[in-house]
């Protein structure tokens, strides 16, 4: 069993075992309209979907395109975890305008998956759709960038200007430690997609400290993190609060 293998087999057990399951539960619990969860939900299916794409790869022939295009699609449910987050914030800061902006960014992220998907088939293509495929997996990437600069920004002013009314949060510690990870691993798909001199950087045959490092690691730690806090959020706070996806729609 290679590396790569046995790394594919921990992610299902880590997404197969925890955030699938949990994540489901909490989007049944708190309901359908908590956005968040079902962004779990997604990020665990689309990497359980990767990692058996991973077990069946031949990592001796050419770089495999179903996994790359998963590994892309699975960065618009990751951000979509945050961002969700970051509207709870807003929304508990009586920040109603900066929720609503957190949540038509998910309207650009997931606007953003058919430029991405579009581009890796064109990497994979013929040479003369290489550079059109750069062009679409720049721009798409470029729309995460800027959404995830937006999402930190909203944040930030969200936690100063309600600071001095209230203590550090959970929910304020648990943005602050996954804005970072999601960095690291939006940094590790530029680097993926851009970096064709060598497959340091490739999800299926390249470097496996480097994949640990700046895409397992930061990316289980925002799944981890998002179902601990709603694990110990849904037993602390009563439902039918305001969080639902739909209700900046009456605010």
């Amino acid at each position: 069993m290679s590396p790569h293998d046995a790394l594919a087999i921990a992610e299902l057990v880590i997404y197969g075992g925890t955030a699938l399951p949990i994540g489901l539960f909490l989007w049944v619990k708190e309901g359908w309209r908590r956005f968040e969860w079902m962004c779990v939900f997604l990020l665990a299916s689309v990497r359980i979907i990767g990692s058996i794409l991973q077990l069946k790869d031949d990592e001796t022939g050419p770089p495999n395109k179903s996994i790359a295009i998963v590994n892309g699609i699975g960065l618009s449910p990751l951000i979509g975890i945050t961002l969700m987050l970051v509207h709870r914030l807003c929304k508990t800061s009586q920040h109603i305008r900066l929720a609503k902006v957190a949540i038509l960014l998910h309207v650009v992220v997931f606007g953003a998956v058919p430029l991405l998907v579009v581009g890796i088939l064109k990497l994979f293509s013929a040479d003369d759709g290489k550079a059109l495929g750069r062009v679409l997996t720049a721009i798409g990437l470029a729309i995460f960038l800027q959404v995830y600069l937006v999402q930190t920004f909203l944040a930030l002013y969200a936690y100063k200007t309600s600071a001095k009314q209230k203590p550090l949060s959970y929910l304020v510690i648990t943005i602050f430690v996954m804005t970072p990870l999601l960095l690291l691993r939006l940094l590790y798909s530029a680097l993926a997609f851009f970096v064709t001199s060598s497959k340091t950087f490739s999800p299926s045959q390249g470097s496996m400290a480097a994949q640990v490092l700046l895409s397992i690691v930061p990316e289980n730690s925002i799944a981890l993190l998002a179902v601990g806090w709603g694990l110990l959020n849904w037993k602390r706070e009563p439902h039918g609060t305001t969080y639902e996806l739909t209700s900046w729609t009456t605010s």
